[in-house]
């Protein structure tokens, strides 16, 4: 990948992820309802949530109802796909949270810092592109994330969301890049890999659960697998 000369990255769930993983937390809501999944069925029908919630959103924009409609939010989707309401599933990981309070205190994601650190020095320039609200740069702050990054760029500032194209050109027309020249990073399949591979960004996924659900494009299951991939500029 010796044409890349930059990185960006999503930010939840790739960087930094709650103490207990969605992945866990959703685990342990489930068995708290009898409604127990497998672990890689759980996943696959929480890219079917997110697949169905994107598709949904583009189709308003598209419509120009995204605005004056109140879209359903993604807990819907997920209780939809999982088989339950919304209510039993809110209701069961609101118990789950009470009975583990650290799930809601973020932590960087193992490995980050010294791969941040590693990348920079091989002469990459790095970024963030989230679907977070306008405040990104202050919780990066206190992650002690944001001074390795020369571009923060949260949904809510830009006005597009991934995976609209513009949510990936904002930032690269900012930073006077070309998408040949940027890889991306994130840990949701459809909204991450498939949107930045649509715009020319090249797409690696970052899989902690190494359940290898998408071969089409580069899996990681530990940051420090991106030293491996990105040699140098």
């Amino acid at each position: 990948m010796r044409e890349i000369k930059a990185i960006f990255f999503d930010c939840g769930g790739t960087l930094i992820e709650g103490q207990v993983p969605w992945h866990e937390l959703f685990q342990l809501s489930l068995r708290l309802v009898r409604h127990p999944l497998p672990l890689k069925e759980m996943v696959t029908r929480y890219e079917a949530a997110v697949r169905r919630m994107t598709a949904d959103k583009q189709a308003a924009a598209s419509f120009g109802t995204a605005k004056t409609a109140k879209a359903p939010k993604l807990d819907t989707y997920v209780a939809q796909e999982f088989g339950l309401s919304e209510g039993v599933l809110r209701n069961a990981v609101d118990e789950v949270l009470y009975d583990y309070p650290e799930a809601r205190h973020l932590v960087c994601v193992d490995g980050v810092v010294e791969v941040l650190t590693a990348l920079k020095s091989r002469g990459y320039r790095l970024g963030v592109i989230s679907n977070w609200s306008a405040d990104l740069p202050q919780v990066l702050s206190l992650m002690s994330l944001k001074q390795h990054f020369e571009g923060i760029f949260a949904s809510e500032a830009m006005g597009y969301a991934k995976p609209h194209a513009a949510s990936f050109l904002i930032p690269l027309e900012r930073l006077g890049l070309t998408p040949g020249q940027a890889a991306y990073v994130g840990d949701l399949y459809d909204v991450d890999c498939v949107g930045a591979r649509e715009v020319g960004l090249t797409p690696v996924l970052y899989d902690p659960l190494r359940l290898h659900l998408h071969r089409d494009v580069p899996n990681i299951g530990h940051f420090s697998e991106l030293l491996s991939l990105f040699l140098g500029v």
